[in-house]
């Protein structure tokens, strides 16, 4: 990323850091040039590097500094122990509303079992390649955190195949509903439950076809648009209240094509599939 990016997140989380917060701060090194860290970090330009603990056994360094060859900063993940790295995030992509890290999960181990890990991964997060939006005010960054924490046991786990798998992140159910602060506030929607909604449904039909008429996307416009589909949310945001948040489970998502989600928010309360269903044959 870039190094103004870098040096804003780092500002971020030292503001963070100093707050009572849900990843409390054991450790803090100053921006300036690492020391006595590690030796592939040492004398390496740094924006500063932050030891966050989500848990007793998960404690993890949150360290932006130049790496590799390249100039860029990069947000490398050690552990408490600082033996190593576990994880190098620093592909950026700016979006309408976020700047993304995306990280992709690409095993090399030389012991045949790659394909093994890669499938492992995708079970609990839905895709080898994650995208986590950076923060961009100091509301926003321990659901940076989360991700990011969540990320890092799941890519540990599936390294060695734990046999003790997770179960997805927040034990099968995701925090929805956040007031997000922009030019207004918004509620949020989370990502990570409608990849992992679509990923389990391709691997349970072979592919993505609209729950209410059953169109499929690829079939009909080929390559281009394969796996495309869209997510309803069963139970609407709108009754939420203050900063509260709600729990959404896999099946509280239908996946549906464009034409009928649309037709479910026609009205209030939104229609369910099964109504929508019974409309169809009169369409024809």
């Amino acid at each position: 990323m870039e190094k103004s990016r870098a040096r804003v997140l780092g500002k971020l989380l030292s503001a963070y850091s100093q707050r009572e917060t849900n990843f409390p701060l054991l450790d803090k090194r100053s921006a300036g040039r690492l020391q006595n860290f590690h030796h592939w970090a040492d004398g390496r330009p740094c924006q500063g590097a932050f030891l966050f603990a989500r848990n007793a056994s998960e404690r993890f360094w949150f360290v932006l500094t130049e790496w590799g060859l390249s100039e860029r900063d990069y947000l490398i993940l050690f552990p408490e122990n600082r033996s190593g790295p576990v994880a190098e995030l620093h592909k950026l992509v700016k979006t309408d509303s976020d700047d993304v890290l995306v990280w992709a999960y690409s095993p090399s181990k030389h012991d045949g079992k790659n394909g093994a890990r890669k499938a492992y991964f995708e079970s609990l997060c839905g895709e080898r390649e994650l995208r986590i939006p950076v923060p961009r005010t100091v509301a926003e960054v321990d659901d940076f955190l989360e991700e990011v924490f969540s990320l890092v046991r799941v890519r540990l786990k599936a390294d060695v195949l734990d046999p003790q798998k997770p179960e997805p992140r927040g034990g099968g159910t995701f925090p929805e509903g956040r007031v997000k602060e922009r030019l207004h506030a918004k509620r949020e929607r989370n990502s990570t439950i409608v990849r992992l909604a679509k990923a389990l449904a391709k691997k349970r039909d072979g592919r993505l076809s609209c729950e209410c008429c059953g169109f499929d996307f690829g079939r009909t416009y080929g390559e281009f648009a394969a796996d495309f589909i869209e997510a309803h949310h069963l139970t609407p945001l709108s009754g939420l209240k203050g900063e509260e948040v709600t729990q959404t489970k896999i099946e509280d998502l239908a996946l549906v094509c464009a034409n009928c989600h649309r037709m479910l928010h026609r009205r209030r309360p939104w229609l369910g599939k099964g109504e929508l269903r019974q409309l169809l044959p009169r369409m024809v």
